[in-house]
């Protein structure tokens, strides 16, 4: 539905004649993504009304202030990565486009924390932090995902985990523009004394910003986010080069930073593996620890074949350091105290029969930014088939997840025998332990498809069935989709169908939407609706 001229007169009032438009062409380009093939059958889902990019906090107020008066329903999003950023449930919808706001307002070093606005990236933050020795923690969305959106309003899970923390847990205080305009401020932020301490202790305003995987914009716009800061042990200079020949996107990390180790372990088994990962997080040894998932990628094809003809011949078998393998990285502040961490490491992997694998320099440095920083990962997954999908998915004790991923096998492999899915071998895995494996493993399940071909959307569509049903084999491994961060509710009903079976959870996050949106103005594709459809 379009919006009435004095509608969006009132919405150009907000930001000014150059930072909003309706017009067709540009819209289109805001309603089409990756994954929109599998979930609407099409290129496009619903077209916005229009996008608007305001510039500030007050604009964003005196924008959520229009909604209000016309209810036109609005969704804020930074870089928009995955389907859920740019999905709206009605027409008459407009996308609040934040990428005006981009500014690292304060790093604090005697404290470890920044405070940064909406758009303002993952690896840009690491790049300015890291001149004072300092981190943030990365995600597996990859180094352009926003600093605001894997914190506060989507899911945010990566390898950095077993060090950083993740999920939500590093931030420290919020600005909050609630849907109906209030401005709303959590932790020492909110008494005027500076953003480095969240609120606490007891009940927190930071489950019901963001829970386990956020609402996606649905419930007001975060303008600003301070998140903790974590140690940084290498040198600020360093080094991004491509080879000869190549052009400037495919620049790398030419060496590991000194101070920095890598390691690929491989075990006999998959138990092995999954209990080397609980013991290496338990010993506190690792920045970054993962489940390896090795497949190298290239700027092109031909780049891509010489870097895997290269990990072979150093002997590298896929498939099989994809099913039993463990990848990580190790820092520490000196000499001595990295050599102690690579004796415990190999330690624990001689205990349990692992061994580590010969990596050429070119494919450490590799790792390492991929570890660090996620570079790659997504390259790597768009590669294959076009397409990709993260289903089952869970979090839990590293048995349950060693269980979840047994289950998983078994609603895979048929498709990938037929050739309708694609997975390295049979274990394919998103696997991370959090927090020194303190509070358990994150899992999930990566397979590939091709967008374009109907029986492997078809394959696809069943698998993303059989995770979500709420009677089915996943039952007893939680609410699907990483909580319901990666589906659209319209169309999946993940919390309308899991809700009575998890405490009537979906209650319980009506009446919090409620409360904070009472006049339906927020968005609720990703979230939560007042009143199931």
């Amino acid at each position: 539905m379009a919006l009435t001229d004095i509608e969006y007169m009132a919405l150009e009032d907000c930001v000014g004649p150059e930072n909003i438009t309706r017009e067709p062409a540009i819209l289109d380009t805001y309603n089409q993504c990756w994954g929109h093939k599998a979930v609407f059958d099409q290129k496009f889902s619903t077209r916005p009304a229009a996008v608007v990019l305001p510039g500030s906090a007050e604009e964003c107020q005196a924008v959520i202030k229009v909604c209000n008066r016309y209810h036109i329903r609005f969704k804020p999003f930074s870089s928009g990565f995955e389907i859920i950023s740019l999905a709206l449930e009605n027409e008459k919808s407009i996308l609040l486009d934040l990428k005006r706001m981009d500014r690292i307002i304060e790093i604090d070093v005697k404290n470890m924390h920044a405070v940064v606005e909406p758009y303002v990236n993952i690896y840009r933050l690491q790049r300015e932090a890291i001149n004072y020795g300092l981190t943030v923690g990365s995600i597996g969305a990859g180094p352009s995902a926003g600093v605001i959106a894997g914190s506060c309003c989507h899911f945010g899970a990566g390898t950095t985990m077993v060090s950083t923390g993740g999920l939500g847990r590093n931030v420290l205080g919020v600005e909050w523009i609630l849907p109906t305009g209030e401005i709303f401020l959590t932790g020492s932020a909110e008494t005027g004394a500076g953003w480095f301490s969240a609120d606490g202790p007891g009940p927190s305003m930071r489950g019901i910003l963001r829970g386990r995987s956020g609402a996606n914009g649905g419930h007001g716009i975060i303008s600003k986010v301070s998140v903790k800061l974590y140690p940084w042990h290498g040198s600020p200079d360093l080094k991004f080069e491509a080879a000869p020949g190549l052009p400037p996107s495919a620049k790398c990390l030419t060496q590991v930073p000194e101070m920095y180790k890598t390691f690929v372990i491989l075990f006999q088994s998959q138990d092995q593996m999954f209990e080397a990962l609980s013991r290496i997080g338990r010993a506190e040894l690792a920045s970054a620890l993962m489940g390896a998932l090795m497949f190298p990628y290239g700027e092109g094809n031909d780049e891509q074949w010489l870097a895997i003809q290269e990990m072979r011949e150093a002997g590298m078998n896929f498939t099989e350091v994809a099913s039993k393998g463990v990848a990580l990285v190790i820092g520490a502040e000196t000499k001595r105290g990295l050599e102690y961490r690579e004796k415990c490491l190999l330690k624990i992997a001689e205990e349990m029969g692992g061994y580590p694998l010969p990596l050429p320099p070119s494919e450490q440095a590799r790792f390492f930014s991929a570890a660090t920083w996620h570079f790659g990962f997504v390259t790597a997954a768009f590669r294959r088939t076009g397409d990709f999908f993260v289903s089952p998915t869970g979090d839990g004790s590293p048995d349950m997840m060693l269980n979840l991923r047994k289950e998983a096998e078994r609603l895979l492999q048929p498709y990938m025998d037929k050739g309708l899915l694609q997975q390295l071998g049979t274990a394919e895995m998103f696997l991370i332990p959090s927090e020194h494996s303190s509070v358990g493993f994150h899992e999930e399940n990566v397979s590939f498809y091709d967008p374009w071909d109907d029986d492997s959307l078809q394959a696809l569509r069943e698998v993303a069935q059989a995770s979500e049903d709420p009677n089915g084999d996943f039952r007893r491994f939680g609410v699907p989709h990483l909580g319901g961060g990666l589906q659209v509710e319209f169309k999946s009903h993940v919390h309308q169908n899991w809700g009575p079976i998890y405490d009537h959870y979906d209650v319980w996050l009506r009446k919090i939407r409620d409360m904070l949106d009472p006049n339906d103005v927020g968005d609720w594709s990703g979230y939560i609706p007042a009143i199931f459809p």
